[in-house]
């Protein structure tokens, strides 16, 4: 088994030889000068980051296949890519083809990771079914479940405008309130749009992470760890590793900070929404039939 022992180092291992593979091998299919200047070292590592940011919630959640490969490959994506592209939008910088170029190969490179994932780190039982993840959610929904949907959203939101206006060095105003005006005035969005978009990418986050709530069953703290280094890991850290060498290190330490300070709080605020630690109720919510 690749779930224990020795496999426990060697799963993460060959997943970041698929992620890279898939990522170099789609790249150079689509431009061979863009794949030369990619490192398959800096590729690998960035791969071997994410399997063991999801190991802990491939192996130990009850997921049938079917259903793992589903929301792992959606859970990539919406951190990944689809992240990437909200981000650009929000700073108003321009898609050029060369950005559709290595999103293309990141995409795959995702949804490899979300197969290789499932097959590789398993778990012992396959219980989960997308059938029961969707009856697990409609006994949920309320309008509380609404209002904490709604305020993790606006709270990625808030967050987003405040580490980047305290930490970015990008802005020349030295005063808060003038960088904020900054970030605002940017084109080609209005501020009104920069906000809503920040605010919707906050609560499609939410919604992505909301189904690890429903079958993992920890302490808050662990919760936060195991949560907080997945989002981390997806959205900041493995995209900036991959791509090490092509951007400024004080620019990307910058980014790193700003992420890991940004995905933990925010994954801070989903654990107190959603969070639950009552180890003696997995087997209960168990009995329904999948």
């Amino acid at each position: 088994m690749l779930s224990s022992g020795l496999g426990k180092y060697v799963a993460p291992t060959a997943l970041g030889a698929g992620y890279a593979i898939a990522k170099m091998f789609s790249l150079r299919a689509l431009d061979s000068e863009l794949a030369i200047a990619q490192d398959f070292t800096y590729q690998f590592l960035a791969g071997v980051l994410l399997g063991f940011a999801l190991r802990p919630v491939t192996n130990m959640i009850y997921w049938k296949w079917t259903t793992s490969i589903v929301f792992f490959s959606i859970f990539l994506l919406t951190f990944g890519p689809f992240g990437q592209i909200l981000k650009r939008l929000v700073w108003g910088i321009p898609f050029d083809n060369t950005f559709w170029l290595l999103l293309i190969p990141e995409v795959i490179a995702s949804l490899t990771v979300g197969i290789l994932a499932t097959l590789l780190i398993p778990s012992q039982h396959q219980v989960i079914s997308l059938n029961f993840l969707w009856r697990r959610l409609q006994k949920e929904i309320s309008i509380s479940m609404l209002l904490k949907l709604l305020g993790c959203g606006l709270i990625y939101a808030l967050l987003f405008l405040v580490f980047q206006i305290t930490f970015n060095e990008s802005f020349s105003a030295p005063f808060w309130l003038g960088r904020i005006e900054e970030f605002l005035a940017l084109p080609a969005l209005s501020a009104q749009s920069k906000i809503l978009l920040l605010w919707g990418q906050g609560i499609l986050n939410t919604l992505v992470i909301l189904p690890l709530f429903l079958v993992f069953f920890r302490e808050k703290v662990e919760l936060i760890v195991v949560f907080g280094s997945l989002t981390f890991v997806v959205a900041e850290f493995a995209p900036a590793f991959a791509n090490f060498q092509l951007i400024e290190p004080l620019l990307l330490i910058d980014q790193v900070f700003i992420g890991f300070c940004l995905q933990f709080l925010f994954v801070v605020c989903t654990v107190f929404c959603f969070g639950r630690n009552v180890f003696n109720k997995t087997e209960q919510n168990f009995r329904e039939k999948p």
